[in-house]
């Protein structure tokens, strides 16, 4: 879960964590495993108060995709693991 506030929350059910494979430098090894992690989150879809769905629609940022769903990438570390961990601390390898 996500606290975005003190009453309000992102439910883990409503994250979507896929993993694929990195892009750039880290050998053979980075394209043939899947070792980075996409975080998506479906802004329209989402348990959000629509004050907080509005705002995030409405902002231009280049994590949100037109259909409204944000879309963060972590591939730092050439494994998937370290990706999960560092960047998003309650991502769980499925």
């Amino acid at each position: 879960m996500i606290e975005l506030s003190r009453n309000v929350s992102i439910p883990d059910h409503e994250l979507e964590f896929t993993a694929i494979r990195a892009q750039g430098a880290g050998g053979q090894h980075v394209n043939k495993a899947s070792t980075a992690i996409h975080l998506r989150f479906d802004i329209r879809a989402s348990s959000l108060p629509e004050y907080y769905k509005e705002s995030l629609l409405a902002a231009s940022h280049h994590l949100i995709t037109s259909e409204g769903v944000i879309v963060i990438k972590a591939q730092e570390y050439r494994s998937q693991e370290m990706n999960g961990k560092r960047h998003f601390p309650d991502w769980r390898r499925s």
